[in-house]
C-alpha cells in the first residue's frame, strides 16, 4: 500500500481537521496509518469473493442434463398449455350458467320484459 497524495481531497480534509501525516486516526493516534485499499469489483459475487462465478455453457446444459431431457420439457409446457385452455374453457362455462340462471330467474318474476 502506498499513502495518499497531498492532492488526495480525503488527505486534505483530515489537515483541516487536526491530522499530521504519518500518525493514525484516533483518540491517541492509534488508528492505522494507510488507507485501506480499495479495488473495483465487476461481479454480483459479493465483497468477499476472488473468482467469478463459471457461467454454464447454455447448448450443453439441455442436452447433457439426464434430469431434464429436452423432450420431456417440451410435454411439460404442452401440458401446462392444455390445462391453462381447459381452466378458461371452464370459466367461461361457468360465466354462461350464471347469466343463463339470471335470465330464468328474470323470466319467471317479470315475463313480460323478457
Amino acid at each position: 500500500m502506498s499513502a495518499i497524495g497531498s492532492s488526495n481531497i480525503g488527505f486534505q480534509l483530515l489537515k483541516k481537521s487536526g491530522w499530521k501525516e504519518g500518525t493514525g486516526l484516533g483518540a491517541q493516534e492509534q488508528g492505522r496509518l494507510e488507507p485501506v485499499e480499495t479495488r473495483v469489483k465487476n461481479n454480483k459475487r459479493g465483497l468477499g469473493s476472488k473468482e467469478p462465478k463459471p457461467k454454464p455453457k447454455v447448448e450443453d446444459d439441455v442436452e447433457k442434463d439426464p434430469k431434464k431431457p429436452k423432450k420431456d420439457m417440451q410435454s411439460k409446457k404442452r401440458a401446462k398449455l392444455a390445462a391453462k385452455r381447459i381452466r378458461k374453457m371452464q370459466e367461461e362455462e361457468k360465466r354462461l350458467q350464471e347469466k343463463e340462471f339470471e335470465m330464468a330467474f328474470f323470466r319467471e318474476f317479470w315475463p313480460d320484459n323478457v
